[in-house]
């Protein structure tokens, strides 16, 4: 891609990656950590975030909805930079609830004139967007709210990968509880398949899947999703079998849960490995 001479670097982005380099600025991402923030993010590998940011290959939607839930942003204001008026990001605060949004403020409202059902208005220290009703705001110097957007944020997608059919409905079945989105893999084939056309936020394996073991399938994870929790169950453990999953474990950056598991604990080790990749890159 040609630049510009003497010109700004990012003049010769695509307009999506500049967006997502607005999306960086606004969370305080050093310049050193934006790739690798943004592999944990995708669930990339460094040359495919590079080819995205670049052009050469074109952001998916599902790719953009998990940049945006990362951040915590909705997925209309990371693709503002597509429209003339992007708005504003904010936080909508009604009735206990905190969601974030965009907002297009407009004028400041004098206090005689009327408002509508809700008002924008400035948080006195950090100088963000908030959405509230008047009677939140009053106090404050509001702004009308001319639109807000919000959305609410995907669940996360958990692909859960065993022979045994029951013991992989019913950890599908808690973690749909859970308010994940959970999905039942019997073989390595159909994770193969579904990987072709799908990401997941998470992934729960069974060592051993019918004579073979799992190692091939975790390849294949790692090299889709560098960074997302990936748990391993097995059979009792040997003394040993420990050196071969200490091996297992450290190459693919899984952990290991011994049969039958508790399927809290394997949601709380995904929950964990969430919450992980939401912290901001230092």
């Amino acid at each position: 891609m040609e630049q510009e001479a003497g010109g700004d670097k990012r003049k010769a982005e695509p307009v999506i990656s500049r967006a997502i380099q607005a999306l960086l600025d606004r969370h305080g991402v050093p310049e050193r950590r934006r790739n690798t923030t943004l592999e944990a993010a995708a669930g990339m590998k460094y040359q495919q975030v590079r080819r995205r940011m670049t052009g050469e290959t074109p952001w998916n939607v599902d790719e953009i909805k998990r940049l945006a839930s990362h951040f915590g942003e909705p997925v209309f204001k990371l693709l503002g930079a597509l429209v003339d008026d992007a708005g504003q990001p904010a936080v909508l605060k009604v009735a206990g609830l905190q969601l974030a949004c965009a907002v297009w403020p407009g004028e400041a409202i004098p206090g005689d004139k009327p408002v509508g059902p809700l008002v924008a208005a400035r948080d006195g220290e950090s100088g963000a967007w908030e959405v509230l009703t008047p009677a939140d705001a009053a106090g404050r110097t509001v702004y009308e709210v001319r639109r807000v957007i919000f959305e609410a944020e995907e669940p996360r997608r958990v692909a859960v990968i065993d022979d045994d059919e029951a013991t992989a409905e019913a950890i599908v079945q808690v973690l749909r509880q859970k308010g994940l989105e959970a999905i039942s893999y019997s073989n390595p084939e159909h994770i193969r398949s579904a990987l072709e056309t799908m990401t997941f936020d998470g992934y729960i394996v069974d060592w051993q899947l019918g004579e073979h073991d799992a190692r091939d399938v975790l390849q294949l994870i790692r090299s889709r999703a560098a960074s997302a929790p990936l748990i391993v169950l097995a059979d009792t453990l040997t003394d040993s079998q420990e050196a071969q999953f200490e091996e297992v474990t450290t190459t693919f950056r899984a952990q290991l849960f011994e049969k039958p598991a508790r399927t809290l604990l394997l949601f709380n080790a995904l929950s964990l490995g969430f919450a992980a990749l939401r912290r901001p890159a230092g």
